[in-house]
């Protein structure tokens, strides 16, 4: 039965209001069998040689598909690893870029003149005089173990005054 009278003889089947066809009413397969026995025994072969043969071919094949498939996977590896350093390199150039712009800004913004300026802007003046303030002696001091001592503080406080 070919593909078009198998589709017309299922079809209504499938369609609402009708009923399923007879299982007996359907035409005969697309075989036969035919009674009997075959008359030579004998199967025609191929030699265990050729056989032989071609399961070395296979097994080549299978090799030099395998050895394909890793230099395929080493090649997409070595482009990957240059993509990832031509990326890197790329970012220490900006990086350098980006010291040299902030040693530019770090100079402009450190001169006298400029800080000068700034402050004149703001509504500052340079001082009229300066002092120098000499601080006493600390008179906090460290036990053994590096820690603060209040008794030994308030010792060195006594013996100042």
């Amino acid at each position: 039965m070919n593909r078009t009278n198998a589709y017309r003889a299922s079809r209504p089947g499938y369609l609402y209001g009708t009923t399923a066809p007879d299982v007996s009413s359907r035409p005969a397969g697309d075989f036969e069998v035919i009674p009997g026995r075959r008359r030579s025994a004998d199967v025609v072969t191929l030699p265990a040689s050729v056989m032989g043969i071609a399961k070395v071919i296979v097994a080549v094949a299978l090799v030099v598909a395998m050895l394909c498939c890793v230099r395929v996977g080493l090649s997409a590896a070595s482009v990957t690893s240059s993509i990832a350093a031509g990326d890197l390199s790329t970012k220490i150039e900006n990086a350098r870029s980006y010291g040299s712009d902030l040693e530019v800004q770090q100079s402009r913004l450190s001169n006298s003149t400029h800080i000068r300026v700034e402050a004149a802007s703001l509504g500052m003046a340079p001082p009229v005089s300066t002092e120098a303030v000499v601080l006493p002696a600390d008179v906090v001091t460290l036990d053994g173990a590096g820690n603060l001592s209040l008794t030994g503080s308030l010792k060195a406080i006594a013996n100042q005054g």
